[in-house]
């Protein structure tokens, strides 16, 4: 990982427009030769560029591999459809990679720094817990990666790889001095404005975001250990829990960064679907026929119905020649705010051209939701008798995510009478759960993956070779291309099978 210290320029993406100065500082520094960025500068760029990664590559790459998106657009074996087939390279996740070190995490670093320098904890504190969550993000997705010195930038031009079970004790450290720092009697700066997540007027109510998020990523953390430390996980989940600590408490909660209906300030996903590679992305046949089977009302927001202005739904695969036009598409949940149809665009057997609708890109990057909260809590009652009910936990779960879809109430009350209850085994009770948090998890950077590699729920079918480049369903990424030419520290995979530490099903 050799690159400069930098800091990313979100700003102009997320059109934020800040104050030329601040009367914390010196009033002869000059204000058009900025040397060293201030904390209301360096937030934004930090939470505009999490929110892009939130719907970018890694997201794409992890719904992908769980079949919730299919890339069967018209141009077949492209680069996403390829992603589909589980080649993802070295060289793909060049950018991906970079945008987290150099991008993100340069921000975060050097907002601790300054806002630590200024007397400003509470800057701190929210700087913390978005290093940890990064971090978990991309442990997840890589394995062993560079954290004790990864962010030394100008000190280490060849940081070492931290083993990745070394790393997850000191992000849930790195979230509890982060609370600390949130709830600091003083700070002379207070990040309740200049930030693209959880903006309030006050800081008092952005404030409680903040922690809520923080022990809700925290559970989070704990519950990947399910099957490498059962009793570790276990442990921990219920002696939080019993901490009296703040958690999400409803769909306000939700972290997530919001676009804009505005020409450079959409979602990407909209922005891509209506740009150069229009119509790639699809409703993947699994997750289509999983919420078919249960008629689910979040269907009219997630999908078009194929036929168009019928109520079926199709999912696409890249085992089905099907032609692309015959497919469901992502819909408003994922790309925003849907224009009126266009008679035009619809084809005589049902389909749609892919300028029918148009999009305001206007969605959220979805980053950790309050009805994830709610199947976590489900999951842990059910298998470490943690405080609560599982299955009260598992109704409250599907009720925000419905509620998030915009079910109406009469279609949430009808659904939670068909599958708000718990049955069958232990084992069944789980897949339960986890097929719920993959329904309401969609397009959700890495979760679902995750709960995949540790649970084996959902019950998707791996690709089969030779279509497919691996036998099976791959376990972690390669590493950026760039970073193993440039950095003797690091070895490249033999696979994308080779797993994280947690990682332990067989």
């Amino acid at each position: 990982m050799k690159y400069p210290k930098l800091l990313s320029i979100a700003l102009v993406s997320a059109g934020l427009i800040f104050p030329s100065c601040d009367s914390f500082f010196d009033v002869n520094d000059d204000p058009n030769n900025i040397t060293v960025a201030r904390a209301t500068e360096i937030l934004p760029a930090a939470t505009t560029n999490l929110g892009f990664m939130g719907v970018s590559d890694l997201m794409r790459y992890s719904n992908l591999i769980m079949q919730q998106f299919s890339a069967q657009g018209p141009v077949l074996n492209n680069t996403f459809t390829n992603y589909e087939r589980y080649s993802i390279s070295d060289s793909d996740v060049n950018n991906t990679w970079n945008s987290i070190f150099a991008g993100i995490l340069a921000d975060l670093e050097q907002l601790i720094k300054v806002s630590t320098e200024n007397g400003s904890p509470h800057y701190t504190g929210v700087a913390k817990i978005l290093k940890a969550y990064t971090y978990q993000v991309t442990v997840d997705a890589w394995g062993d990666v560079p954290y004790t010195e990864g962010l030394k930038f100008g000190e280490v031009q060849y940081p070492k790889y931290d083993d990745d079970a070394v790393i997850y004790p000191q992000l849930i450290a790195l979230l509890d001095e982060g609370i600390a720092d949130l709830n600091a009697p003083t700070s002379l700066l207070e990040p309740n404005s200049f930030t693209t997540i959880y903006a309030a007027p006050t800081w008092a109510a952005s404030k409680v975001k903040w922690e809520r998020l923080a022990n809700t990523l925290k559970l989070r953390m704990f519950l990947h250990y399910s099957e490498s430390d059962p009793a570790f996980a276990s442990q921990q989940i219920r002696a939080l829990i019993s901490s009296g600590a703040e958690f999400m408490k409803a769909n306000d909660d939700n972290f997530q960064m919001m676009f804009l209906n505005q020409a450079q300030r959409q979602n990407p996903l909209a922005s891509i679907e209506g740009g150069q590679f229009r119509d790639q992305f699809f409703p993947n046949r699994f997750l289509v026929d999983l919420m078919n089977s249960k008629e689910d009302p979040r269907r009219t927001a997630y999908f078009i119905p194929f036929p168009f202005n019928s109520t079926s739904y199709k999912g696409s695969s890249i085992l089905d020649p099907t032609p692309s036009a015959l497919y469901s598409r992502l819909h408003s949940y994922l790309k925003g705010t849907a224009s009126a149809v266009n008679p035009a665009g619809v084809l005589a057997n049902g389909s749609i051209q892919g300028t029918a609708i148009t999009y305001g890109g206007d969605a959220p990057s979805r980053l950790l939701l309050y009805s994830e909260y709610n199947f976590i809590r489900a999951e842990a009652a059910l298998r470490f008798g943690a405080p609560g009910d599982a299955e009260t936990f598992f109704r409250e779960g599907i009720r925000a995510s419905l509620s998030n879809a915009n079910a109406t109430p009469a279609a949430i009350t009808t659904y939670l009478a068909a599958h708000g209850t718990l049955t069958g085994t232990a084992a069944a009770k789980l897949e339960q759960i986890i097929n719920q948090k993959y329904i309401a998890n969609f397009g959700v950077v890495m979760e679902n993956w995750t709960d995949w590699r540790r649970t084996g729920y959902p019950n998707i079918k791996p690709i089969p070779t030779p279509i497919a480049v691996w036998n099976g369903v791959p376990r972690s990424l390669f590493y950026p291309f760039n970073e193993i030419s440039s950095n003797p520290n690091i070895k490249q995979k033999a696979t994308l099978l080779e797993r994280v530490f947690w990682d332990t099903r067989p």
